[in-house]
């Protein structure tokens, strides 16, 4: 007996499985994640939105154009007339800071300053936490000793465990080891393992064949030559994604300047200074996410030119061929 044609006893095609399978993964569930993903990047780019017009209005509290553009008149609205605010910012952007060599009055830090003194706090920590990790995740996956075990549990039970009321021991150590207020002290101190990204390092090596250090081995290659010709342009790109979003944090961190590094304050804790004090022409709103902005400019050019990098996977594989 021959079958009809039509859709009755006819075998399902790949292409129709997969759309089957496709539309009964779209669930409920799909739908409100998807729902609640939407309304959290409205609502981030609303504060942004709302950030950058407030810093163009008239920041100069008790004129008329200030209660006209801002208060109360126009809080959320755009900007009748576009003042340009940060030049004033940059210019009166000034936060005290100790004198380095511990005698003396309070020295003045500009925006300048803060900045050269961001981009030396962040490049050193970042540079310095990633390529520690990085080197001890190798030594652990490729050298499967004990204490490479331990090394690795360790990271993990110091992610697991609350470390809490550790930063009066640490500041007491810096002090000790001359490593307070100074840049370089703070590199030193952030070159260590500890974090979520050793693991990222770990599993990418676990995860690397062998053939690339066997056949460097066979041509006579060190441990050494095998790891910085050999296993580091392998990772480049995982190492950089690392390196570009532990600036990121270092660049935004207010607490560590503010504790260890009182005579080198960086923006953001001049930020946070302005925020919580009044200094005089910066006790606005306006002037303040004026001063917001100025700070952001940086992280994002850095954003807008590696962006295919950050949102990336941080993932690595071997060369074919």
């Amino acid at each position: 007996m021959k079958m009809k044609s039509g859709t009755i006893g006819q075998v399902p095609t790949i292409n129709q499985k997969k759309s089957r399978g496709s539309k009964s993964r779209f669930t409920l569930l799909t739908v409100l994640m998807l729902v609640v993903l939407i309304v959290y990047s409205l609502s981030l780019f609303a504060l942004f939105f709302y950030g950058f017009i407030t810093a163009f209005k008239c920041g100069k509290v008790g004129t008329l154009e200030y209660r006209l553009e801002y208060y109360p008149g126009n809080l959320y609205g755009l900007p009748k007339t576009w003042y340009w605010n940060f030049g004033f910012v940059f210019k009166n952007f000034v936060v005290e800071g100790t004198d380095p060599m511990g005698v003396g009055a309070p020295v003045k830090v500009g925006m300048v300053q803060m900045f050269g003194n961001s981009i030396l706090y962040s490049l050193g920590c970042s540079f310095c936490n990633t390529f520690v990790m990085c080197l001890t995740a190798y030594g652990c996956a490729r050298f499967p000793y004990k204490f490479s075990k331990i090394i690795h549990t360790t990271v993990i039970i110091v992610m697991i465990v609350p470390i809490v009321g550790n930063a009066p021991a640490e500041l007491e150590m810096a002090i000790r080891f001359g490593l307070y207020n100074q840049i370089w002290g703070m590199w030193i101190m952030r070159a260590n393992f500890l974090g979520m990204y050793f693991l990222v390092f770990y599993d990418i090596f676990k995860s690397l064949p062998t053939a690339y250090t066997e056949a460097a081995k066979i041509d006579g290659a060190g441990n050494w030559a095998i790891l910085f010709r050999v296993i580091f342009p392998l990772i480049a790109n995982t190492f950089l994604t690392v390196l570009l979003i532990t600036f990121i944090t270092s660049w935004n961190d207010y607490q560590i300047p503010f504790l260890y590094l009182p005579s080198y304050p960086t923006v953001a804790y001049g930020l946070f200074t302005v925020v919580n004090s009044k200094i005089k022409g910066m006790e606005t709103t306006p002037m303040r996410l004026a001063a917001a902005i100025i700070m952001l400019i940086p992280i994002l050019i850095v954003f807008l030119c590696t962006q295919k990098r950050l949102l990336g996977n941080l993932t690595v594989g071997g060369v074919k061929g």
